[in-house]
């Protein structure tokens, strides 16, 4: 059978030609799979040459220096050599404080200078080839140190320098102080450590403090000071004023014994003899002793004249009045101190003609006299020592506790606590800083003006009795508290800045 035969033949013919045929666009595309190419042997490395190892130095360059001393062009055994043997003896620690001189022996103090370690610092600098300046370190025993500077302290130290501030503007004189200075060892140590630590061998000042003492004025100065002031007062005026010191006891006095008008001072009296005679109050009794201290109310404090003879009333004031004078005089001893006649009563004794009696007429006490009265007067000597009892028995000790059953150093305290409590600022406590407790009652006529207390101060606490008297000319009928109350707070200034002087520098 030829065709099939044929057909077959003529297949094989086209796929012969379409294997010869050209290639078509989209094949010419097409990327060619080739073989990667065969790589070419790596060109043989260059030979390396073995690193240069440069010698660390054996010798100190110029300018090198251990501690100070050269050692440039020595080997670090050499400089070794050198730098033992001139630290080997150290030259004496030379001080100044102030006006002393002090040289210590390095012996004396261990004084020394760690050697080892400043060589292996400049060892490990020059194997480094770095610059070589190792500095002087020193070191002593802080102990011994101190030591020695103790015993300078007492050499050294200064006292501090009084003085007195006045003003001609107004009535004012006050003492001041320069600090004086000593030296701190504990400070001088640190200083002087400090400066062993850097290296500083040349003579060295310490520095110097303050002294935080400060000074008390005596009280016989005091007392030439309180003289002074009260000369440039106007003429023919009197000045009481008396101090007493409550840790020593010690007081002054100028005019002291002079008595003047007692005024609202007698009240710290009137309520001494409260506490003498009544074991507990009443709340009206209570509020007349607050408005008597605190605001010096006459009124109230003939409610408490009365209460004190068992009463209410003027009638009984007199006789509260009376009774409190001779307390006063016979059982505590105070001279020309006393009340005979309530307060503001002279109306009730022109209308009632009541019995009283009151002191001698004309002048009593020691001069200079004053005009004060026959009925209220006060003696400044006198009122201080009966502040000073108050005080006493509220220490538990003194005459008011062994004469009255009733008084104890609670009840004397409770006295202090009223008298702290005195509203009254532009007399005794004007011329006092803000802040101080002052335990006081005041009081002022047309011609007098006095304030009493106990001054509770930084340096000190003491009893000040001021009273000032001032006649009046042709034309005054009194004088106003401005005009007055000053001088009472300039002689309160005096005494204060005598226990705590004002402070000035240098």
């Amino acid at each position: 059978m030829p065709r099939p035969r044929l057909a077959a033949i003529a297949l094989l013919c086209m796929v012969f030609l379409a294997g010869c045929t050209p290639a078509t666009p989209e094949s010419a595309a097409a990327p060619a799979q080739l073989s990667p190419p065969t790589p070419s042997a790596a060109p043989p490395a260059p030979a390396t040459r073995p690193p240069v190892v440069t010698p660390p130095p054996t010798i100190f360059f110029a300018n090198a220096t251990i501690a100070g001393v050269p050692v440039a062009g020595l080997t670090l055994a050499e400089a070794s050599d050198r730098v033992r043997s001139k630290l080997a003896n150290l030259p004496a620690l030379e001080l100044r404080a102030g006006a002393a001189r002090l040289s210590i022996a390095p012996t004396t103090i261990a004084l020394t200078a760690p050697v080892d370690e400043l060589l292996a610092e400049a060892g490990r600098a020059l194997a480094a080839g770095s610059p070589v300046a190792v500095p002087l370190r020193l070191s002593c025993d802080p102990v011994a140190l101190r030591a020695r500077l103790t015993a300078l302290t007492a050499e050294v130290g200064s006292t501090a320098t009084l003085s007195v501030l006045t003003t001609t503007d107004v009535l004012s004189r006050s003492f001041a102080y320069v600090p004086g200075q000593t030296l701190d060892p504990d400070a001088a140590v640190k200083q002087i450590s400090a400066a062993l630590a850097a290296g500083q061998l040349e003579p060295l000042t310490l520095a110097l403090a303050h002294s935080p003492t400060v000074p008390r004025v005596p009280l016989a100065q005091l007392r030439n000071e309180v003289i002074a002031l009260a000369k440039r007062l106007p003429s023919g005026s009197v000045v009481g004023f008396h101090l007493t010191d409550l840790a020593s006891g010690e007081g002054i006095g100028f005019n002291d014994r002079t008595v003047f008008a007692g005024a609202s001072t007698i009240k710290v009296a009137i309520m001494l003899n409260l506490y003498t005679k009544l074991a507990q109050f009443t709340e009206q009794q209570n509020l007349w002793l607050s408005a008597m201290i605190r605001d010096s109310d006459n009124l109230a404090a003939n409610g408490l004249l009365a209460a004190i003879a068992g009463g209410e009333g003027t009638e009984y004031a007199f006789i509260g009045a009376d009774q409190m004078s001779t307390l006063l005089e016979t059982q505590l001893g105070l001279r020309h101190t006393y009340l005979y006649i309530p307060f503001e009563a002279v109306d009730y004794i022109k209308l009632y003609k009541p019995k009283f009696h009151c002191g001698p007429n004309g002048p009593v006490g020691e001069k200079p006299y004053t005009e004060m009265g026959a009925c209220l007067r006060a003696e400044p000597a006198s009122m201080a020592s009966l502040y000073e009892m108050i005080d006493q028995c509220a220490n538990g000790k003194g005459p008011l506790l062994t004469k009255f059953e009733r008084l104890k150093p609670k009840r004397c305290q409770a006295m202090l606590d009223w008298l702290a409590q005195n509203e009254d600022q532009t007399r005794m406590v004007a011329g006092i800083p803000t802040g101080v407790r002052v335990e006081h009652k005041s009081g002022w006529i047309e011609d007098m003006q006095a304030d009493n207390g106990i001054v509770r101060s930084p340096q000190g606490d003491y009893v000040l009795s001021i009273y000032y008297y001032q006649p009046l000319v042709p034309g005054r009928d009194q004088w106003a508290d401005e005009e007055m109350t000053p001088i009472v707070a300039a002689f309160s200034r005096l005494a204060y800045t005598a226990y705590n002087p004002v402070r000035l520098e240098h």
